[in-house]
């Protein structure tokens, strides 16, 4: 009797199950750096007589300069590593579009008879 009245570590009457792990990021607030870095982002991206290759410093400079904003040293660092990472990842969808089979397979191709 003294044995069943003494509780076990192991034994809890009501186990609480940890709450699963979400995968859904919360939304917050985009800072200034991330919004600048997007649209240089966007601006390295375009075509024609515009095209820039790469998000570094002077195309920043050069970007800023073009769309009249001034830049303090800890924004352009902010902004720089933001707008590599950003590049980095379209770069990253773009291989990933073009490993992207171009030809259906024939089971999905309507085909008409020669006949």
């Amino acid at each position: 009797m003294r044995e069943l009245a003494m509780l076990s570590l192991f034994d809890s009457p009501t186990a609480v199950p940890p709450l699963p792990a979400t995968t859904e990021e919360v939304p917050r607030d985009e800072n200034r750096s991330e919004k600048l870095a997007r649209d240089f982002v966007k601006w390295c991206f375009s075509f024609g007589s515009a095209f820039r290759n790469s998000p570094d410093v002077i195309n920043l400079r050069t970007w800023a300069q073009k769309t009249h904003l001034k830049l303090n040293p800890s924004d352009e660092s902010a902004t720089l590593t933001e707008s590599r990472r950003l590049y980095l990842k379209r770069i990253e969808q773009m291989m990933k579009k073009s490993d992207a089979p171009i030809l259906k397979p024939e089971s999905l191709v309507d085909v008409a008879p020669l006949c």
